[in-house]
Parts: C-alpha cells; sequence; structure tokens
C-alpha cells in the first residue's frame, strides 16, 4: 500500500469517526434540550413529577453509552476473553480512565483560565476595575 493510499484510509477513517462524533453530539444536545425542558416546567409549577430522577437520568446515559457501543463494535460488551478475544476491558479502561485524566485536566486549565480572566474584568464596589486599583496602590507604595 503507497503512502497515498494509506492517507486515503486514514482520512475516510477520520472522516467516519468525525461523523459519527457529529451524530452524538446532536444527539446529546437534543437530550441537553428535553432535560432543561423538564427543569423549566418543574420551577414553573414546583411538581416533582416534571422531574426526571438522578438514578434515572445515569441509567439513561448508561444505556446510551452502551448501546453506541453494540452499534460500534457489532456486539455486547464482552465478558469472558473467549467473548472476543481482540478486546481487553481492563486494557480498554484503563486507556479510557488516561483519556479522561486528559481531558479533565484540559477542562480544569480552561475554568481556571475564565476564572483568571474574569478576576482580572472584576470590578471594586466602587466601580473601579480591581486592577487598576491595584495599579495605584503600587503607585501610593512607591
Amino acid at each position: 500500500m503507497t503512502n497515498k493510499e494509506m492517507m486515503r484510509n486514514k482520512i475516510m477513517h477520520l472522516e467516519q469517526a468525525l461523523m459519527e462524533a457529529d451524530f452524538a453530539i446532536r444527539a446529546m444536545a437534543g437530550r441537553v434540550d428535553e432535560m432543561q425542558s423538564k427543569i423549566n416546567k418543574y420551577k414553573m409549577t414546583d411538581d416533582l413529577s416534571h422531574l426526571t430522577q438522578n438514578n434515572d437520568l445515569i441509567i439513561d446515559l448508561l444505556k446510551e453509552r452502551l448501546k453506541a457501543g453494540a452499534e460500534k463494535y457489532h456486539q455486547n460488551v464482552p465478558i469472558m476473553p473467549e467473548d472476543d478475544i481482540t478486546r481487553d476491558n481492563f486494557y480498554e479502561a484503563v486507556e479510557e480512565a488516561l483519556d479522561l485524566s486528559v481531558y479533565l485536566a484540559a477542562f480544569m486549565l480552561r475554568l481556571m483560565e475564565e476564572r483568571e480572566q474574569g478576576e482580572s474584568e472584576a470590578t471594586t464596589e466602587g466601580g473601579e476595575n480591581k486592577e487598576v486599583k491595584d495599579v495605584k496602590t503600587e503607585e501610593s507604595s512607591e
């Protein structure tokens, strides 16, 4: 296989993965909208029947992930090694945990950056920008 053919295959697989991710994101966005609608109904009526219980939401998310995995691998999660000799649940779990750590760290950095930007834009009680007040304090101490 030539480099050009390998690149075409990689691009084809990447496009497929992007389409699958886009589909999943759209489905999740629909779910979020649905949940927000339920929350809004509850806020207007205080009727608990308008809310889905947390455990039900967790079970629904797990079912969605299991369904996505079954579609991707064309089978249920293998339990015994002989169910699928090409997959190793423990190894895949470790990989997923590492991925989760990366994504959480990236999100944490984003939150820290947003907080830092928010603090630099914050105003004091008198309406002065915090940074301006800090500069004035430094100048007066010199």
